[in-house]
């Protein structure tokens, strides 16, 4: 399967899933749907059940459902018209939506566990040159069975053993059936974790080998795990929006667009299944977090609506509404503008365009 089909099947079940929330619970509580649409612009091909087109569109970032009564212009006060239910049901509907991509995010989490987990495992691939490794005889091939008297399994163990203690780590070693203690007196630098914190780790100077193990977890543990992961995202993913926000996450290396989302799920389909459906769940969590946003256009803003209406007893101005909701576009065409350039720069657009061209 070619990068752009992979791209277009990630991006299209992910879109699904999303309208879908929307479209099942307006049929839940008895709003009509006219239109649900995969896709934008002109439809290239649709066919109509009940009240609902059903339709594909030609450009794929994205879709949506239409409602009938959607609008203030469009209402006419029928009882199957979203702007004749209340404030409850106006919420489920917009939430549902985001609520199903985080659904789709638990589902995927907890079958990638409950299979099998890709993991690296505790072989040393590298050793490099004048590192603290190499000074205490470590080598290449050499697989770590425990960390300053700790079992170890796999890669990530090995890193947060060796976190515990800057100072002084022992490494116990499997060399071709021999078992060796070896001392090694890490380096102390800085670094910063994925939410930009200062953080002082050990540097030894060994990366992993390429080799891989599928860690498998029982389906009570599998559900939890992946819940938990889906939970974890969201809240990092809202941590970091705020860092963002203040400023002490740098805005242009923490976004990505349609491009770098290309370039990551051909990373992920050549890595194998597994990876390319981690990485979808990972995607799904992000569009619930920025979906759930407060701002006009996406689902967030439309709760943010409803809510402003609960507390004012009334409903908004439609101007107001209007006016909200166009600079709600303009912001998102803006940030949509920054992080296509910002792609371009990152993975080198227009130096492998050239090169298609300059022999």
């Amino acid at each position: 399967m070619s990068s752009a089909l992979v791209f277009i099947f990630v991006l299209g079940v992910l879109v699904v899933i999303h309208e879908f929330g929307h479209f099942i619970a307006a049929i839940a509580v008895g709003v009509r749907v006219e239109k649900f649409s995969i896709g934008f612009g002109p439809v290239i091909f649709g066919r109509k059940f009940g009240h609902t087109e059903f339709c594909v569109s030609l450009l794929p970032l994205g879709g949506f459902v239409k409602l009938a009564g959607e609008s203030p212009e469009e209402s006419k006060g029928n009882r199957w018209e979203f702007n004749s239910k209340n404030l409850l049901e106006k919420f489920v509907i917009v939430f549902a939506g985001p609520f199903m991509n985080a659904f789709l995010a638990f589902v995927i989490f907890s079958l990638v566990y409950l299979v099998g987990q890709p993991t690296l495992s505790n072989k040393i691939g590298k050793v490099l040159d004048g590192a603290p490794a190499k000074m205490a005889g470590i080598l290449e091939n050499d697989r770590v069975l425990a960390v300053n008297g700790q079992r170890v399994a796999y890669w990530e163990d090995i890193l947060e053993e060796m976190h515990k203690n800057p100072e002084q780590v022992t490494l116990t070693i499997d060399r071709g059936g021999s078992i060796q203690e070896i001392p090694v007196v890490p380096k102390k630098q800085e670094s910063r974790t994925i939410l930009g914190k200062k953080i002082q780790v050990a540097f030894v100077g060994v990366a992993p080998s390429d080799e891989m193990i599928y860690v498998k977890s029982g389906p009570v543990k599998a559900v939890m795990m992946g819940a938990e992961r889906v939970w974890k995202m969201s809240s990092m993913i809202f941590y970091s929006l705020g860092l963002m926000i203040t400023g002490a996450l740098p805005f242009k290396d923490s976004m990505t667009g349609p491009i770098g989302i290309f370039f990551m799920t051909q990373e992920a389909a050549h890595m194998g299944v597994i990876y390319l459906f981690y990485f979808m769940g990972s995607l799904s969590v992000s569009l619930f977090v920025l979906n759930l946003l407060p701002i006009p256009v996406l689902d967030g803003g439309h709760v943010l609506f409803i809510l402003v209406e609960k507390l004012k007893g009334s409903p908004l101005k439609n101007s107001l509404k209007e006016k909200m909701t166009q600079g709600g576009m303009s912001l998102l065409l803006l940030l949509m503008v920054f992080v296509i350039f910002q792609d371009i720069h990152r993975f080198a657009i227009i130096d492998n365009v050239m090169k298609l061209f300059v022999k």
